[in-house]
């Protein structure tokens, strides 16, 4: 099983060896509390069931100096331990930044993109910026994690970042793989408006804005979309993320199985969708 959003900010071993990332997280990504030890990661995903993680660092070069975390520094994690699959992200608003992605998937051995519009600063259908970055992932044949909706960040700006602006994006480039992370909420409609138009638009269940993950997950996925929409027409475009650690693995994984889904769909959003995705 696969945890396909998990951010690897507040790990103790990272932040020791360089305080500045751990002052760029806090001001930039909002997060406060105490570095946690790796092993802690390690162990809420093991509790959880999850065999592996999907690393999502965000480059924010441009808009905050600062980078939360290298793609360096993930492609580290992965390379030392097998229950990490690391993403590359870059930063739109260089010119560099094909270049940057092409680097990190070949040299570094990085599996996907993950970008973040609101906090890096760029709109989804920036055609100078974004659109390099787009072809060059389709290229490479890598999956993109785009973040869409509600961003927790103190300066992410959620005007960037509505999930109907893929819908041209889908279009453009219909062999890109891409998961709009958080499901796009609060723009639910907009965000299953695009899945269901494209069967390479996956939604993922990072969602978490009031209450636990399971009050969250009964809103979205039973009110809001349908849990017969999910077993008919989704079936094959859902994964599931935990958005460790603002969220905690092992209750997001309780929040799912809440929802009473078939089996089928289950493994689909655990094991089936992550593995094709990435060509596992």
């Amino acid at each position: 099983m696969i945890d396909f959003h998990t951010h690897p900010v507040m790990i103790k071993e990272i932040l020791e060896k360089d305080p500045d990332l751990y002052t760029a997280i806090k001001e930039v990504f909002g997060f406060g509390f105490p570095p946690q030890p790796l092993d802690l990661f390690l162990m809420e995903m093991e509790e959880a069931g999850i065999e592996k993680a999907v690393l999502l660092p965000i480059d924010c070069t441009s808009r905050h100096n600062c980078k939360i975390v290298s793609n360096e520094t993930v492609a580290d994690l992965a390379k030392n331990n097998s229950a990490f699959i690391g993403f590359a992200s870059v930063d739109p608003s260089l010119e560099t930044a094909p270049k940057d992605l092409e680097f990190a998937v070949k040299e570094l051995g990085l599996r996907g993109l993950k970008l973040d519009p609101a906090l890096q600063g760029f709109s989804i259908d920036d055609h100078d910026k974004a659109y390099p970055v787009y072809e060059t992932c389709q290229s490479l044949g890598i999956p993109m994690v785009i973040h869409c909706g509600l961003n927790w960040a103190p300066s992410g700006l959620a005007k960037f970042a509505k999930p109907d602006m893929l819908d041209e994006v889908a279009n453009t480039f219909p062999e890109l793989s891409m998961v709009i992370a958080h499901a796009g909420w609060p723009w639910i409609n907009e965000a299953l408006m695009v899945a269901l138009k494209y069967p390479r638009v996956y939604l993922d269940t990072a969602i978490l804005y009031s209450g636990t993950p399971a009050n969250a997950y009964k809103k979205v996925f039973d009110h809001l979309i349908g849990i017969e929409v999910l077993e008919r027409s989704l079936r094959d475009q859902v994964l599931f993320g935990s958005n460790y650690p603002r969220v905690d693995i092992r209750r997001s994984m309780k929040g799912l199985k809440a929802l009473g889904l078939s089996p089928e769909l289950q493994k689909n959003i655990l094991i089936n969708n992550p593995h094709r995705i990435l060509g596992i």
